[in-house]
């Protein structure tokens, strides 16, 4: 190995540890509290080390992003293929177990994604752009499977003809989302306690079902009336 690539791989292998590092401070402390002070102590680095690497907080927080969403990317693909010949009913349950067992995996990530989600913005402008153009691929590639698998379901009836993918995304990804937030809240509802979240994500995704079940045979009954 030359010069420059053993250069190169102690680069890449001190971004990772930046990033464990940056990983650990912000689900500890939050994006708020988090500051590149507490992410160089905890990856024993001095801070100008840092800054090598990464602007500010900002861009640590939109990489970590961008790695658990190649992480779900890669869970996802995997079992879209898996799921192709299969009907969309079949394939959404199996998803939604999928992205039970990435939160369940990849914790961090996961509560990461939530956060910026739901509980921070982002000062995007203080972000370099090549940064933020890999994470909006990664949520482009995410959002074209999710709604070809709903045009799918579509096809076979699932959902009526009239649908806006989005619009069913939406609702799989709020309520699935929330339930796993709450099943792994240490004070969630006793309810909760004495019910496994495999169950409590099955049925949900069955109500979320029969829902729009009720919505294809609603919009038929309708059609026929009208004729």
């Amino acid at each position: 190995m030359g010069i420059a690539e053993r250069r190169q791989r102690e680069r890449q292998q001190r971004r990772q540890l930046i990033l464990e590092a940056a990983r650990r401070v912000f689900f500890q402390h939050g994006y708020r509290q988090a500051t590149m002070d507490m992410i160089a102590a905890e990856a024993e680095l001095g801070k100008a080390t840092l800054y090598e690497y990464f602007a500010n907080k900002e861009e640590l927080y939109v990489a970590l992003l961008d790695d658990g969403l190649r992480l779900l990317d890669a869970l996802m693909a995997e079992v879209s293929e898996q799921t192709r010949e299969m009907p969309a009913e079949r394939a959404i349950r199996e998803i939604a177990r999928q992205y039970w067992t990435y939160a369940q995996q990849y914790p961090e990530y996961f509560t990461l994604l939530m956060h910026v989600s739901t509980a921070i913005e982002l000062p995007l402008e203080k972000v370099r752009p090549e940064l933020l153009q890999e994470l909006h691929q990664l949520q482009e590639r995410a959002l074209l499977r999710g709604v070809e698998l709903v045009r799918r379901g579509i096809r076979e009836g699932l959902f009526p003809p009239d649908t806006v993918p989005e619009r069913v995304l939406a609702e799989f990804w709020i309520v699935l989302s929330g339930a796993i937030l709450l099943a792994r809240h240490p004070y969630r509802m006793r309810l909760m306690q004495e019910m496994e979240p495999e169950q409590l994500l099955e049925e949900l995704v069955t109500l979320l079902l029969q829902g729009w079940q009720w919505r294809v045979e609603h919009s038929s009954s309708e059609g026929a009336s009208s004729r």
